[in-house]
This record gives C-alpha cells, sequence and structure tokens, in this order.
C-alpha cells in the first residue's frame, strides 16, 4: 500500500529553556577541573582571541560547529600531526626499528626538544611517543629524516598527503611547526588530519599519558619525557586539564599563537568529540587555545545528544486483516525505538516529521505478531535521518470456513475455472446445434417419406 502521512508522535513536551540550562549546567561541571568557562549564550560556543576554531563528533561524522573554519591561520605544533600520519605509513608495522642519531639531524631543528646525543641509538617508536607526548622538534626532524631521507624529502611528502586528503588550504614548509610566513592551514583542514590520526592504533593511548618512560639508551639513561598538552598534563600548567581529555596535539609559536587539537570522551553517553583551536592568544593571565578548548567541548557535551525519535511501542497505522473472524485489523509499531543525535534543545514535535507506507494494502490470516510490513521514515527539517521497519502488534488466528470460501471464490476468478466454464458453454452450444440440425434432418427424413 503506497501512501505516505506526517504525523506527530505524542510526548510530554519539555521547557527546552530550562533543559538547555540544566545540560550547560552539567557539562560545566563535567567538563572542567580545577577551573570552568562559561560556555556562551544562546546555541552557540562564544570564540574569544583567537584565529579559528571547529568541534567535531566521530560517532556521527559531524562537524556540529565551526568559527571562522576556513580561514588560513599557521599550523605550529599541529604539524606533528601529519608528521604522525607520515611516520606511522613508513614505520607502522616495524617501529622497533633502530635508529642513529646523527650531528646532521641535530643541525636541522630549533625549538622544544629531548636533547637527543649524536650517535644515541634510539627505536623508531621512542622518538614517535618523545614527538607526540612532548612535542619535541628534534624527535620530529630524526623521524623525518629516517623515513624520506631528508627534512625536505619528507616535507614534499607531506604536502603531496595533504593534497590526496584534499586539504587545499594547508601547505608546509618544515615538519616541526616552526613559525614559516609560507607555512598555513586551517581548523577545518587540521581535523581532518587529526581525525586521520585518530584511527592510527595506539595515538590516542600514546597522547593521553601524562608522561611517557622512555628506557636507558647507549648514551643516556632512562628520561621521563611529560605531556604538553595541559589538558591531559598538569605538568607544565595545572589550570586547564578536563575530565575525559584523551589527548592529542598542543602547541605554540610567537607567531602563530596557541594552537590545540583535543579529543574528549563521554563513556556514559558515548560521545567522543575533536576541538580544534588555531591562533590562541595569551592574554590576562589566559591562554585561549584552551579557554575556547573547554569551551567548545563543554557546549559540544551539553548541546548534542541521542534523542529518542522513535519508539517501538508507538503505534503508527492500521492494516486490514482477511480470513479472520476474531480481527479485521492489527496494528503496527516501529521494530525497535530509533535514537539519533541531534541538538538537545531541538523541539522533536515540531521539527521531526514522520512518513511510512505498507507494502500491502492488507494481510491475509495468520498473522504472526513482529512480522514486517512496512517501513516508516523519519527526517529532521529536511534531512533523513533515519528508517525503520514497521511489525505487526499481534498474531491473528485464521478462521478456516472464511479461508474455504475465498479458497471456492479464487477457484472461481481463475483461468482454469473460466476456461472450464467457457468449454462448457461452448459445448452446451455445440450440443444444442447439433440437437437441433439432428432433429431438423430427422424431420426432412419423415417428410420427404409422406
Amino acid at each position: 500500500m503506497n501512501f505516505s502521512s506526517d504525523f506527530r508522535y505524542f510526548r510530554k513536551k519539555t521547557i527546552s529553556s530550562v533543559l538547555a540550562g540544566l545540560f550547560c549546567l552539567l557539562g560545566l561541571l563535567h567538563g572542567t577541573a580545577p577551573r570552568a568557562y562559561a560556555a556562551g549564550t544562546g546555541s552557540q560556543p562564544v570564540m574569544e582571541r583567537c584565529s579559528s576554531a571547529c568541534v567535531y563528533n566521530f560517532e556521527n561524522d559531524r562537524m556540529i560547529f565551526e568559527y571562522k573554519s576556513r580561514d588560513r591561520a599557521f599550523p605550529a605544533s599541529t604539524v606533528k600531526l601529519m608528521d604522525a600520519l607520515l611516520i606511522w605509513e613508513a614505520f607502522g608495522d616495524r617501529m622497533d626499528t633502530e635508529i642513529t642519531v646523527t650531528s646532521e639531524m641535530l643541525s636541522q631543528y630549533t625549538g622544544n626538544s629531548i636533547e637527543f646525543l649524536p650517535g644515541e641509538i634510539v627505536t623508531a617508536d621512542q622518538l614517535f611517543n618523545c614527538m607526540l607526548v612532548n612535542s619535541a622538534n628534534d624527535a620530529a626532524v630524526i623521524l623525518a629524516i629516517a623515513a624520506a631521507g631528508s627534512t625536505n624529502a619528507f616535507v614534499d611528502r607531506m604536502n603531496e598527503k595533504a593534497e590526496e586528503m584534499g586539504l587545499e588550504a594547508t601547505h608546509y614548509t618544515n615538519c616541526t611547526g616552526m613559525h614559516d610566513p609560507k607555512m598555513f592551514t586551517t581548523a577545518r583542514d587540521t581535523a581532518e588530519i587529526a581525525k586521520a590520526c585518530y584511527a592510527i592504533p595506539g595515538l590516542i593511548g600514546i597522547t593521553s599519558q601524562q608522561k611517557y618512560d622512555m628506557a636507558p639508551t647507549n648514551l643516556s639513561p632512562a628520561r621521563e619525557i611529560f605531556n604538553r598538552n595541559a589538558m591531559v598534563s598538569k605538568y607544565y600548567s595545572a589550570a586547564y586539564s578536563y575530565d575525559g581529555a584523551m589527548g592529542m596535539n598542543a602547541g605554540a609559536t610567537v607567531q602563530g599563537g596557541y594552537t590545540l587539537a583535543a579529543v574528549a570522551r563521554d563513556d556514559e553517553n558515548d560521545l567522543t568529540y575533536l576541538a580544534v583551536v588555531l591562533g590562541g592568544a595569551e592574554a590576562d593571565g589566559e591562554i585561549y587555545s584552551y579557554v575556547n578548548g573547554h569551551r567548545l567541548l563543554d557546549w559540544a557535551f551539553s548541546a548534542w545528544s541521542y534523542r529518542p525519535v522513535l519508539k517501538d511501542t508507538q503505534v503508527v497505522c492500521e492494516v486490514p486483516v482477511r480470513l479472520s473472524s476474531a480481527m479485521d485489523y492489527v496494528t503496527l509499531v516501529p521494530e525497535s525505538t530509533m535514537t539519533v543525535y541531534l541538538p538537545a534543545d531541538a523541539d522533536l514535535d515540531a521539527e521531526v516529521s514522520y512518513s511510512w507506507h505498507t507494502y500491502e494494502d492488507s494481510l491475509d490470516a495468520p498473522v504472526e505478531a513482529g512480522e514486517e510490513a512496512g517501513v516508516i521514515t523519519v527526517s529532521y527539517g529536511n534531512e533523513l535521518i533515519g528508517t525503520c521497519k514497521l511489525v505487526t502488534t499481534a498474531s491473528v488466528a485464521r478462521s478456516e470456513f472464511l479461508f474455504f470460501l475465498d479458497r471456492i471464490e479464487e477457484f472461481t476468478k481463475s483461468r482454469f475455472f473460466k476456461g472450464t466454464i467457457a468449454a462448457a458453454v461452448l459445448l452446451a452450444l455445440a450440443y444444442i446445434l447439433l440437437t437441433a440440425f439432428l432433429r431438423e434432418k430427422r424431420i426432412r427424413r419423415i417428410s420427404g417419406r409422406r
């Protein structure tokens, strides 16, 4: 049966503003320690003193907020996320590869370092941890040369990878993130790179470490390498730790400002977010990459959630049932409850619509409870957000008497029956005509004798 109709499920209406306020309060309590940052007013977070930002949800592959996310900005330390992708491509299945540090390698970096020594033998895995946990530039350069033969060749590969990923607004000139006016990216492109890094086995575990305990080498005793991401570790700053933070990358340059690519997760609600902030300022005793990072994550956890848009107990429609003396129709309900990732303050009664169709105009008994009989489609505004099978709510027994009558009726409509009747009619007509002919012939014969 091909019909559709918009309808609204009956629900208890909630007061949106009260809910939104409650969610925000819970989000703030959940998301910060030891301080909290206001997530902003209305339905969007307020970004302060940064170049660009965005928030992405992994489970639903959805960018839920963007602030100047396509504007060019300096990448600073987020360059090491692209490094990580290429290092993993080169060493992913052989991270135990030993690399001998040379003076030539060490002459090609400036900035933050672990202070590796010429002649020191380290593994790719140790360097990978140092680069990601401490944003160590010497580790990045050593890995780049080991992977590509030279830093220039590695940078060429970085730009090729950006092109392969469709990152048209990203260009690299070095592998450390040290400032170069010719090097640029965007918050959206950085999010794409971070998403790819998230898929690297073990990378989130590495970047969520408070510190990396590096084993002794041939030239150095054991080292403690502390995480520079203040959302994960309090070693460099205790002001910005975040409950649920899973790490990724944080850093800064004087010209590019503070950058952050932070992943955080709420296990209870099965939601994981990536917040990217570029060009954060340091002012009034605050680092605004972290301030805005907190705001973005607090807002995301409070402003979006899984909302029930279909209940498996909600009657959608009725379908006529034939061949039963007990029931003349059966009701259909969704096969399962459907929850969809939506804004927490979305008015489901006003913004969610439904349409459905059944496979047949009617069902023939016997009917089993749970039998698939149609499909319902759910839309949020103009966006299709889900479909679900419609199933029967009850079993309906067949009346054998009605079934017998139906078989007779069906037989009388069959071609065989109609052909048989037609043949019988033709035979009858032929018999009548033949009888009449013979009778007439007999009469003529008798008349001729007289």
